[in-house]
């Protein structure tokens, strides 16, 4: 009969696999790679935000789309397999525009899916160095021991930068767009929408699955940490967060994440310098009883435990 232990280390690498569905290997739940799936149905939902300004989901990731006398600029550009329904939805919220501008706040296909397809029509990509890198070249899937391909070049953006912020005046709005250290993956970027009070912050915050933390791609938990209370100081108190998933969040509720966040990188730093294994995390429950929960605390800590190793020097000063 297997033991508790076996069924805890096989659960660890079940949850090493699950990680990296949000992660690296979101492409295949895109219809990328090469295995059999059923490509997903996506049906495009247009929320307005403003006059100019709306969201659009439903298409694997969300896009929020301005529209200009210059036409349309979009955060980020949906699934591969979703960009019919993006255009068409395009074409009823501004009816003639052509897609100029394409900022990616990460470089997984749910989020740059159609990017290949707008920057063809002469499309401007943005997105930071290291997305634009990891697209650039195959990435390695530990849990699946194989390469994801390179992206076609057209998808992969050639404006970018590593640190600080920049700024663009499209359609009238203010727009400021800049770095976010780690959170998710390491190219991580925010846009925040001066005028119309709304912050895009891609996969920096998670209102509806559990937070994934991708730390073979270098997204840490200080790193989400960090990353939420920048986001939580843009704006008002009436800003509007926007995420990759999910609808439209309040500042509280980005604080909620980010109080239970701070708990976990202090509880899963102590457990380190004790020289707790992730079974003994698991075992010791250490998620429990903070502000939110999560589906699978197991996968939490392995997720969170890993992204902390790369990172041992910044847990404490106490550290040794």
């Amino acid at each position: 009969m297997p033991t508790r232990r076996d069924v805890l280390g096989a659960g660890i690498g079940m949850a090493a696999s699950l990680s990296l569905a949000g992660c690296a290997s979101t492409r295949m739940a895109s219809g990328g790679g090469d295995a059999k799936q059923a490509s997903p149905v996506y049906a495009a939902t247009v929320t307005p935000l403003t006059e100019r300004l709306a969201l659009v989901s439903g298409l694997g990731g969300n896009v929020v789309a301005l529209r200009g006398e210059e036409g349309l600029l979009l955060v980020d550009s949906g699934a591969p397999g979703a960009t019919g329904k993006l255009q068409a939805a395009l074409a009823e919220f501004a009816p003639g525009a052509k897609v100029a501008v394409v900022i990616n706040t990460h470089w997984h296909e749910l989020q740059t899916g159609g990017n290949a397809g707008f920057a063809r029509q002469g499309a401007r990509l943005i997105a930071h160095a290291k997305a634009a890198q990891r697209m650039r070249v195959p990435q390695f899937v530990p849990w699946e021991d194989r390469y994801l391909p390179a992206r076609e070049k057209e998808a992969v953006p050639t404006e970018v930068f590593y640190t600080g912020s920049k700024e663009l005046t499209f359609g009238g709005e203010r727009i400021e767009y800049g770095y976010l250290q780690q959170p998710h993956t390491d190219g991580d970027l925010y846009v925040w929408f001066k005028d119309s009070n709304v912050v895009l912050a891609g996969d920096a915050v998670a209102p509806v699955s559990d937070p994934e933390i991708c730390w073979f791609e270098g997204g840490w938990v200080g790193g989400r940490v960090d990353s939420q209370q920048k986001i939580l100081g843009m704006g008002d108190e009436s800003a509007r967060i926007i995420a990759s998933t999910g609808g439209v969040l309040s500042r509280e509720e980005v604080r909620v994440e980010n109080e239970a966040l701070v708990a976990m990188f202090d509880r899963v730093s102590e457990a380190m310098r004790k020289g707790f294994t992730t079974e003994d995390m698991q075992n010791a429950r250490l998620l429990d009883g903070l502000p939110r929960t999560w589906a699978d605390p197991d996968k939490a800590l392995y997720d969170a435990h890993k992204s902390m190793w790369a990172h041992y020097n910044k847990l404490s000063h106490t550290i040794v």
